[in-house]
């Protein structure tokens, strides 16, 4: 459900960073609304808020360029420190000016600040994240800013399971409040493991045309593809081809760096505990006809830096799933969309599922798009803020309807016997407000699990959720991102979670 590493350390890509405001808001569950003060404490990270928020409301844009630098640490990569720079930058030319609306620290993350912000233009919220570096209290060693919907989209929601109709009625006013308040544009379909609730659509598949979302439209889904990855390994493994023990040197033996490769296991990848960093980085996007394939990643990953030792901490790593294709590649015998095509899609009965490359033409797929700043509303296409191809970690597409069809294929041991499916769901990582599985997150709510998967980029924002003992499901679908409309879904997954809940 999160794409996040709540233990993320200076130096992390701003794109875990950005997950980890979004996990944050998810551990808030159920109780969404801040409730923290709204004055900025008196700490490292406290007094470098303040400043941020200063220059946003009273310096230039390009006053901003040459202040913020200063104050962020030079152990963070240059790339994520010019992402902040220009997050902060168009906040000052897009905002109006911010407002400070609410305030958190985290028990579980000592020294880091979580500040709730409203433009005064359009009074779009934001969050930041900030954690000042220990050794230079100046200077911060984690920032990033993400846009926030507004908690008060959920006051009013009632904490015991409505009827159905009832449902219908709360789900259908709060998808028509964020078509007026975000411009939502997506599907939400809800079933309650037996027929569906709800299933309706919103918004613009391609906004130069005006071509309306509808029901057979596909999503880019993000991160949800890690789900389908973990099943794909969890089939070899079934099969005896694969071990969830077997190393990566021993299963890809063209792997650069062999010597860190001795140490990992498909397990430690399925978890993200490998120590791995990440491929998205300039190299890949200046470059990114030549990755298509999970084999074209092999030589970028070895180069990134490493996060930690194998197996000593969970570190969210899409580098970590291209691994695990190219695993199922080498064991298998197949190219890894044709794997998921014949052994997951097929099997579940997803025929609108698939993985595309940009100048492929697939049908009724919809455009992605997103916004250049939290604080900004003008939409662009994110032709070049995604991958040249689908993969192993994310990008690929499907619809809500296809994304039921898994989640009830699954359950049924259509894809994986249960005693299997079973072992993926053991010794799960602490991470968020839950856990991360085998290619699954898992949290508890009103003693029930909810289990999926989110996914969120330039151009992306969606959802899978679970009920796992009932079989309710949520699916959600955006080609807008990234947001906050993951959300949505998790709340829909919680008032599911109380029927006929056990006292």
């Amino acid at each position: 459900m999160f794409d996040a590493d709540p233990t993320a350390t200076a130096g992390r890509k701003s794109i875990v960073l950005r997950a980890l405001a979004r996990a944050l808001l998810l551990s808030a569950i159920p109780a969404m609304a801040f409730a923290g003060s709204a004055a900025l404490p008196d700490t490292p990270a406290g007094r470098l808020g303040g400043q941020l928020i200063h220059h946003v409301n009273s310096d230039s844009a390009a006053g901003i360029r040459k202040w913020a630098p200063t104050i962020l640490s030079a152990e963070i990569p240059p790339g994520d420190r010019e992402a902040f720079v220009a997050l902060l930058a168009s906040s000052a030319r897009d905002s109006g000016g911010l407002d400070v609306i609410d305030v958190r620290s985290d028990p579980r993350h000592p020294g880091m600040l979580q500040v709730a912000v409203k433009a005064r233009s359009n009074g779009r919220q934001g969050l930041l994240v900030l954690t000042a570096d220990v050794a230079h209290p100046d200077r911060l060693a984690q920032a990033d800013l993400v846009a926030m919907d507004d908690p008060s989209l959920y006051a009013h929601w009632p904490k015991d399971a409505p009827t159905h109709e009832a449902l219908t009625k709360l789900i259908r006013a709060t998808l028509d409040q964020l078509v007026r308040t975000n411009d939502f544009s997506g599907c939400v379909t809800v079933s309650d493991g037996a027929t569906t609730i709800f299933d309706e659509c919103r918004g613009l598949a391609e906004r130069r045309f005006n071509v309306p979302v509808d029901h057979q439209t596909k999503f880019h889904i993000g991160s949800m593809d890690k789900m389908f990855t973990a099943v794909a390994i969890a089939q070899l493994v079934e099969a005896g081809k694969l071990s969830w023990n077997d190393t990566l040197a021993l299963r890809v033996p063209e792997y650069p760096d062999q010597v860190t490769a001795k140490k990992i296991t498909v397990w430690q990848l399925l978890h993200h505990t490998a120590g791995l960093g990440d491929f998205l980085v300039p190299e890949l996007f200046e470059h990114r006809e030549k990755f298509v394939d999970p084999e074209d990643y092999l030589g970028l990953i070895a180069r990134q830096p490493k996060v930690s030792e194998p197996g000593k901490q969970w570190s969210y790593s899409n580098a970590g799933y291209m691994l695990l294709g190219r695993i199922i590649e080498n064991v298998s015998g197949e190219n890894y969309s044709d794997y998921m095509q014949r052994h997951v899609f097929a099997p579940a009965g997803m025929d609108a599922s698939g993985f595309d490359s940009l100048d492929d033409v697939v049908p009724k797929l919809a455009v992605g798009y997103y916004r250049e700043g939290p604080f900004s509303d003008a939409w662009k296409a994110d032709w070049f803020k995604t991958l040249y191809c689908g993969g192993p970690a994310g990008g690929g597409y499907s619809t809500n309807a296809d994304l039921l069809r898994f989640s009830a294929a699954l359950r049924a041991g259509k894809l994986v016997k249960p005693a299997t499916l079973a072992k993926m769901f053991d010794d799960e990582v602490p991470a968020g407000p839950g856990g991360y599985a085998a290619g699954f997150g898992d949290r508890l709510s009103h003693g029930r699990h909810i289990r999926g998967h989110a996914g969120g980029i330039e151009g992306t924002d969606t959802n899978l959720a679970i009920v796992w003992e009932t079989g309710a499901t949520v699916a959600l679908t955006s080609n807008e991102g990234p947001g906050q409309s993951w959300f949505f879904a998790e709340r829909i997954a919680d008032l599911l979670a109380t029927e006929g809940e056990k006292q």
